[in-house]
């Protein structure tokens, strides 16, 4: 039986390091790619107001902007992946609207671990807490 013990923590401790280096290895990469996301739905929000003079209020109202003109993102932004916040009276200089939320992660994993990051109005992007969250997600559109 001791002798057992011996190799199976040792397959125990490869496995863990191994999910490890998974876990956060290419978390990096991913954090960056959500965050790049974010803050170019940020940016078509302001893109689309410049056009229309009004603020997008929905998915449509963001067509040729930068965020849009890339593959899927329409598809991502359908399917809930990502969550624009809807706003009809933001400011038209980023930096007044440094308290509002305009979109947040909402399908990644990291998401479903409770590590959201949401695109600020003044184009921060930061990770918020369960609380702010809950009071995103209850906000009527």
């Amino acid at each position: 039986m001791v002798g057992i013990r011996k190799p199976l923590l040792r397959t125990a401790v490869v496995i863990g390091l191994v999910a490890f280096a998974f876990a956060f290895g290419p978390g990096d990469i991913a954090i960056d790619s959500i965050q790049f996301d974010l803050r170019t739905i940020g940016e078509s929000v302001y893109e689309a107001h410049a056009r229309s003079g009004l603020w997008p209020r929905r998915i449509g109202d963001l067509e040729g902007t930068a965020y849009l003109k890339m593959p899927y993102r329409r598809w991502e932004l359908e399917r809930g992946g990502f969550v624009v916040v809807w706003h009809e009276d933001l400011d038209s200089n980023p930096a007044g609207n440094r308290d509002r939320v305009l979109a947040y992660d909402n399908g990644s994993l990291f998401a479903r671990l409770g590590i959201v990051w949401v695109c600020r109005g003044d184009l921060r992007v930061e990770r918020i807490g369960r609380q702010e969250l809950a009071a995103l997600k209850a906000r009527k559109p």
